[in-house]
């Protein structure tokens, strides 16, 4: 009987943990952690000493580095700007009375640009590393200080353009602005990089810090085993490669396999969060949600996109007949609409409810509007109709995909309603509850990281997508435990067979001929073996051996960071020399396209004319690269 009511509650996603509803916590100080604590006493006592700090909050996910900020901000008695990636988030700090900017949406509001002139703003576009500099300190000159901000807080700094770190850091030697970078060094790289540097964003911030945080308590995790297995993860992770992005090796999907092997048989369901890299593996899962409500005789509604065209008539966008049904769309061009379902609702303001579709109302064979339960607040209930979409409530690239054949408008009519669906960017910093979560296994290890961390319990992960490898991992786990071979990895091409037998072999640990009968070819190449095209094994050592260890990063835009925290009083000069009006690039001509031999590009740089303040800082610059390379 206790079985049964567990079983029930499962399926009903009531989570008895106590932790999880002790509901939101106040901004005040006494809410903190001891660790928080002493983040908060660290970063006032700073402040107080110097006129600009700098602040890195280096710590992994869940650790609370959001709520402490916002408790910072909300005490603290000068203004103070919140800088972050995600609109939601933005939209939900706000609601705190924090004045809180997206990346995009600071670089409008501080530097008067128009939404596409603030996408573009942090593009290279600098001849060489001193010239990018250089646009910088231009951009520095035309920043509008509003209001009497003293600091800002840029929280996910790992997903900023490095060239926007760089300009902050020069804000702040001009304007006496204290700054707070928070993230970590395993989140996710950024999505804008500069062709001077497509390393981490963490390499630049450790150059200006004045002070580094690293030991935050986990605050977000109530399972003691999940953190114990995200703890071993991240470790193993750091052993290759303990900054951005990471490979995802075969090791290291194995490992995971054999942490969370039960979660990788479950079979797919679409009452749950789905998270995944690309938005066209969402698009994928969308076409097979709509297999599995035709396959059970489930409604369900494709509603379209809607514009006004130039006769202001309404024109439906509807996918086109032509296009094959094999190619896998960057985006869905329609909104599916399932009653019982739950979806992510996005108001006018930004802020995000998970919703459940009650009803779609019809009025005559036209939908009129939906009826939605909050999901957070059962008495709650709302209709919605049709809206023209604003910028929160659709990401800009969808709006430029459904609409990259209508040249006369942007404007785009929907329920502002999106899919129960996330990308690991737009899962970064997210507490998910309450509900269960499945996780697509990606190109890099740092993302499942990511998506894992998102999660209080280990009951809340309800699938690992790897159907592609599966096989691979349950033969290592085979000759691992029923043979035990621990000296082999063993990859698979993808191939028929039964799960459930092999399965049941590992388990009750019995022989089965499928696998004792393959003929294995032995490999000494990572790379080889990571094809996946036939039946391969490799011996466990290799990788140790032959995966990147840990290097020494040093970039042109890292060698720049350098020179300006060294030589404040040099960007103070140049940006005293620099005008307004100057051109973003003085050499842009050189950058139309790439010079077949670089000594022609050179040639043809010096005969264009430098600006005085460029010409100053490059001097400035070699100068202090000579005396470094003196001393050295």
């Amino acid at each position: 009987m206790m079985l049964e009511l567990e079983e029930e509650l499962k399926l009903l996603n009531i989570n008895p943990c106590v932790k999880c509803e002790t509901g939101e916590k106040e901004l005040i100080y006494d809410c903190l952690n001891k660790d928080q604590k002493k983040v908060y006493n660290d970063i006032c006592n700073l402040f107080k000493k110097k006129d600009n700090a700098i602040i890195v909050i280096n710590t992994p996910s869940g650790t609370g580095k959001t709520f402490l900020l916002s408790t910072f901000v909300a005490n603290y008695k000068k203004p103070v700007t919140y800088i972050t990636f995600r609109k939601d988030q933005a939209s939900e700090i706000s609601l705190k009375k924090i004045k809180t900017y997206t990346y995009i949406s600071f670089n409008m509001h501080y530097f008067n640009l128009p939404y596409h002139g603030a996408i573009q703003m942090f593009r290279s576009c600098g001849y060489d590393e001193v010239e990018e500099l250089h646009n910088l300190i231009v951009s520095s000159k035309k920043f509008v200080r509003v209001d009497n901000t003293t600091t800002f807080i840029i929280d996910m700094y790992t997903i900023s353009s490095p060239n926007m770190l760089l300009l902050l850091y020069i804000l702040s030697l001009k304007h006496r602005l204290h700054l707070i970078f928070s993230g970590y060094h395993m989140q996710l790289n950024g999505i804008n990089k500069s062709s001077y540097h497509n390393e981490n964003n963490f390499y630049i911030v450790q150059i200006f810090n004045d002070l580094m945080i690293n030991q935050l308590t986990n605050t977000r995790t109530c399972d003691i085993v999940l953190e114990d297995k995200l703890t071993s993860f991240r470790k193993l992770i750091q052993q290759f490669q303990p900054i951005g992005n990471i490979q995802f090796y075969y090791n290291l999907r194995y490992f995971l396999y054999s942490l969370f092997r039960s979660k990788y048989f479950t079979e797919e369901r679409f009452d749950t969060v789905y998270i995944a890299q690309t938005h066209r593996k969402i698009t994928m899962r969308l076409s097979r949600f709509i297999q599995y409500l035709q396959s059970i005789g489930k409604p369900y509604v494709e509603a379209p996109y809607f514009y006004h065209d130039s006769n202001d008539f309404i024109v439906p966008l509807l996918p086109k007949r032509k296009e094959s049904k094999n190619l896998i769309k960057k985006f869905f061009p329609t909104l599916i609409l399932v009653e019982g379902y739950k979806y992510i609702y996005i108001n006018k303001d930004g802020v995000h409810n998970i919703v459940v579709l009650e009803k779609i109302v019809y009025e005559d064979i036209e939908i009129k509007y939906l009826r939605i339960r909050f999901e957070n607040n059962y008495n709650r209930v709302e209709k919605i109709e049709r809206v023209s979409l604003n910028y929160y409530q659709i990401l800009p690239a969808y709006r430029l995909w459904l609409l990259r054949n209508v040249i006369h408008t942007d404007e785009l009519w929907q329920f502002p309603l999106r899919p129960y669906a996330l990308t690991y960017h737009a899962a970064l910093g997210r507490t998910i509850e309450k509900v269960k979560v499945e996780l697509s296994i990606e190109h890099f290890a740092n993302f499942l990281y990511i998506g894992l961390s998102c999660v209080r319990h280990e009951s809340d992960i309800y699938k690992i997508h790897d159907e592609q490898n599966l096989l691979s991992y349950m033969v290592t786990d085979y000759m691992e435990n029923v043979r035990n071979d621990t000296e082999y990895y063993y990859n698979c091409p993808v191939i028929e067979y039964n799960k459930e037998e092999i399965l049941a072999c590992i388990t009750n640990k019995r022989p089965n001929k499928f696998i004792d009968n393959i003929n294995w070819t032995t490999v000494n190449s990572v790379n080889l073996f990571e094809k996946n095209i036939v039946f391969l094994r490799i011996a466990r050592s290799v990788y140790q051996e032959s995966l990147p260890q840990k290097k020494e990063v040093n970039t042109p835009l890292m060698q720049i960071a350098k020179f300006v925290k060294k030589n404040p009083n040099v960007i103070l000069e140049t940006i005293k020399m620099v005008s307004v009006n100057e051109n973003k690039s003085n050499n842009n001509k050189n950058k139309k396209k790439k010079m077949k031999k670089k000594q022609q590009q050179k040639k043809e740089n010096k005969e264009c004319k430098e600006c005085d303040s460029l010409v100053y800082l490059r001097n400035e610059y070699y100068r202090w690269l000579a005396e470094i390379e003196k001393s050295d």
